[in-house]
């Protein structure tokens, strides 16, 4: 007879089944369980098990602890979503677009279309965001390396050179600063609507491409800031952080810097930077996907409730103080309740569908489905008692 060796995928989603029907548990027990949900013909040998067992420890989804092997839930989410994501690429054709990948599964080329558009406008949004955070966290960065006395040189200079780079890039358009008295009125009065603040970002680009014309790489990338609303974005920011050094510092440029007079080190230092920056942020739109994460959102949603509800700050609403209350008390009485039954008790499942609190979505078989204690009668009994000592709190204040 041959036997089947388990293929990764597989082997890797029954490990993940069994510890979750059963953690922590001890390797030899692990493996044990492991095997007796094996199809017939299959097989895994123990040193496969254990490299396995290794590989998803490292990977985030497995810890050990002095009571045997856990899921580690970040690593578990991180997994599902991988793995949810190559299914739907190996799956989907890819549709054109310029800042997003955008994959799909239409027959519809309008749809098709709109989709692209629509990731595309997203796609810039968050690369403008993502960029001025950036700034936020250098600048602060900066901050925690200087010294306090020094900080604000640092950001003079830094709005110098910035200034200086506009100038360079106003200096094509004849006549244009001295019209407009200085720099600081110039970048005033392009800044108050969004079509001065496009033209000003057109300046700094120019400015900018001069500054790096040898640097084919950061011309293409500058572009691309402008593009998105950077640039200007930049300029703005770094005026409303405190406008009356600003207005020192702008209005005392009077020109372009003559030769040698500005080295751009902060400038190219803070590019370079922004340049070294990588990252992918993956947006999924498939139910299998969404059911993934819905417990999650429950459970996030019941952690904010309760930590409210323990502050006092759900005293207000009745229903809790009533039917939530019962429907505790109720639960406690039938702790068989909190186990999976085949038969179907129409009392079971109208209070797993019901609400301990009506103004949120989770209901109490969300609880006993997704929570890590959703199983144990006594985490029931503790929410139980925060309600009773509200409803105390409730009648003290009252009288």
């Amino acid at each position: 007879m041959t036997v089947m060796r388990v293929k990764s995928a597989r082997l890797e989603e029954l490990m993940i089944k069994t510890l979750a029907e059963g953690q922590p548990l001890r390797a030899k027990e692990f493996y044990r369980k492991l095997c007796s949900k094996l199809r017939k013909g299959e097989s895994v040998s123990e040193p496969t098990f254990y490299r396995y067992l290794v590989d998803l420890e490292r990977r985030g989804v497995f810890e050990r602890t002095p009571k045997g092997w856990r899921l580690n839930e970040r690593g578990l989410l991180r997994l599902q979503r991988i793995n949810c994501l190559n299914e739907l690429l190996r799956q989907q054709k890819l549709i054109a677009s310029e800042y997003a990948d955008v994959f799909g599964n239409f027959d519809n080329y309008y749809l098709e279309t709109k989709f692209s558009e629509i990731l595309q406008d997203a796609a810039e949004e968050v690369i403008r965001r993502f960029y001025l955070e950036a700034t936020i966290a250098y600048l602060m960065t900066r901050r925690d390396m200087e010294e306090a006395a020094n900080i604000f040189e640092f950001f003079d200079n830094f709005l110098g050179e910035l200034g200086l780079a506009i100038w360079l890039g106003c200096e094509l358009v004849e006549g244009l600063v001295e019209g407009n008295g200085n720099l600081w009125q110039l970048i005033s009065d392009l800044t108050e609507d969004r079509e001065g603040l496009d033209l000003l970002s057109t300046y700094l680009l120019s400015g900018l491409e001069r500054i790096f014309a040898e640097d084919e790489a950061a011309r293409m990338f500058l572009k691309v800031l402008h593009h998105v609303g950077f640039l200007g974005e930049l300029i703005l920011w770094l005026m409303n952080q405190d406008r009356a050094r600003a207005e020192r510092i702008l209005s005392g440029i009077s020109g372009p810097p003559r030769e040698d007079e500005a080295d751009w080190s902060r400038l190219k230092s803070f590019i370079g930077w922004l340049m070294g920056l990588k990252a992918v942020g993956v947006v999924i739109i498939a139910p299998e996907f969404f059911a993934s994460i819905a417990k999650r959102i429950a459970m996030s949603d019941f952690e904010s409730w309760l930590n409210a509800l323990r502050e006092g700050r759900l005293d207000h609403r009745v229903w809790i103080f009533d039917r939530g209350k019962q429907l505790l008390e109720t639960l406690i009485r039938h702790p068989e309740w909190l186990q999976d039954h085949d038969g179907l008790d129409p009392n079971r499942e109208e209070a797993l569908g019901s609400q301990i609190d009506i103004q949120e979505a989770w209901t109490l078989g969300d609880l006993v489905r997704y929570h890590p204690r959703g199983r144990d009668i006594s985490f029931y009994k503790e929410i139980l008692e925060v309600i009773e000592k509200r409803e105390e709190a409730r009648r003290t204040k009252a009288a």
